[in-house]
């Protein structure tokens, strides 16, 4: 070594085996701590899907929940209920929306049907269309609104009042309907008629005196 000059020493000292698995475990840690808040983000986030999603679907709210449960037995919802629905449980009106839809033709077509028999093949082929549908839900739950329209439709008096099948033919009695000043002139002649009448002598025994 020549005289004068000093061996190069390094600015920053080598690490000891002790200070590396140090810094190693330091290390490991930190994307222990990084991977914990990770997971505990991606859960709150996941937790929080789940709430909105129980909100869409109303599971929170009681009345909503007996009015979804009503519509999947068939029973169809009054434009109240379905303001209702559509207002706390905004996730599931687009389904019954389309369902009623459905229910609404099907109404539509056993109305137009010109005899009773003509009504039961509308049914008929509806449910038949019902049958197609994949879902097994889905099935249930149209058949039963199926079901609901037809018997609610059996019970009005226009059903009642169709003929079989066109082979029979129903008479109806013949009426007549008046104007109101036909009316009027009917009632004035009955009055008329009242007061020209003859009336009628009552028969009375006379006694000598």
């Amino acid at each position: 070594m020549k005289i004068g000059q000093s061996p190069f020493q390094p600015i920053i000292p080598k690490l000891g085996k002790k200070e590396k698995i140090a810094d190693t475990e330091a290390t490991v840690l930190q994307q222990l701590t990084d991977s914990k808040q990770a997971i505990k983000e991606t859960i709150q986030r996941q937790i929080a899907e789940i709430e909105e999603a129980r909100t869409d679907m109303g599971e929170d709210d009681p009345k909503a929940q007996r009015l979804i449960e009503n519509f999947k037995n068939g029973e169809k919802l009054t434009p109240e209920e379905m303001a209702y629905v559509r207002k706390n449980a905004p996730g599931i009106i687009d389904y019954i929306d389309r369902i009623t839809r459905e229910r609404e033709v099907i109404e539509l077509s056993m109305k137009m049907a010109p005899t009773k028999t003509d009504v039961q093949m509308v049914a008929f082929r509806a449910s038949k269309q019902i049958e197609k549908h994949q879902n097994p839900e889905e099935r249930e739950i149209r058949a039963k609104h199926l079901a609901d329209a037809k018997h609610e439709y059996e019970q009005t008096d226009e059903y009642k009042e169709k003929p079989n099948s066109p082979l029979e033919k129903q008479e109806k009695p013949a009426t007549i309907s008046y104007k109101p000043n036909q009316k009027q002139s009917i009632e004035m002649a009955k009055v008329a008629y009242e007061q020209v009448k003859p009336q009628k002598k009552e028969n009375t025994i006379q006694y000598d005196q």
